[in-house]
């Protein structure tokens, strides 16, 4: 028997729009609504009223910026359930929800040295083991709008298509 064919993609720029799913979409468009200018916004310019909608699926990431370790401050309870436990207050190195580390570092490093936007779509095992659509935006975040302590992630599910 055959093994399913996996699906990856990346993106680091706006590409993503087109093919993403639209609470995707309206994720990033909240984000980029909060940056002034070229400047990235900090974690304080987001109400958690303003999100209701997508806090079962954000995930925030503190940036130690001496060493650039990754530490989950929040896990969103869709999160929790796809990874089967939740990861709050444990380094991402350790605790990451990817193929790899390296693919893992690659989306926050873009994210923290580029202050950029990286867009993730791959099929994955969920806690049960089923293979579905995983899609995450990873966005920076800024108090002074020049170095990221932050990093937010927004993610949805999704069978994969056949």
């Amino acid at each position: 028997m055959k093994k399913p064919k996996k699906f990856y993609n990346r993106d680091f720029d706006e590409s993503f729009l087109d093919q993403c799913d639209e609470r995707i979409a309206a994720f990033y468009q909240m984000w980029k609504s909060k940056c002034k200018g070229n400047t990235i916004p900090a974690r304080s310019d987001f109400d958690p009223i303003e999100m209701v909608d997508f806090l079962p699926g954000i995930t925030l990431v503190d940036v130690d910026k001496e060493t650039l370790n990754l530490t989950y401050r929040l896990v969103g309870t869709n999160e929790v359930a796809v990874r089967g436990k939740d990861p709050t207050g444990d380094s991402v190195k350790e605790h990451f929800h990817a193929t790899t580390w390296e693919d893992t570092w690659e989306n926050y490093n873009h994210a923290i040295n580029n202050q950029g936007i990286v867009f993730d779509d791959m099929d994955m095992p969920n806690s049960n083991g089923i293979i579905v659509g995983d899609e995450t935006i990873f966005v920076p975040l800024s108090p002074d709008g020049e170095h990221v302590n932050m990093v937010m992630l927004y993610s949805i599910q999704r069978e994969p298509t056949k």
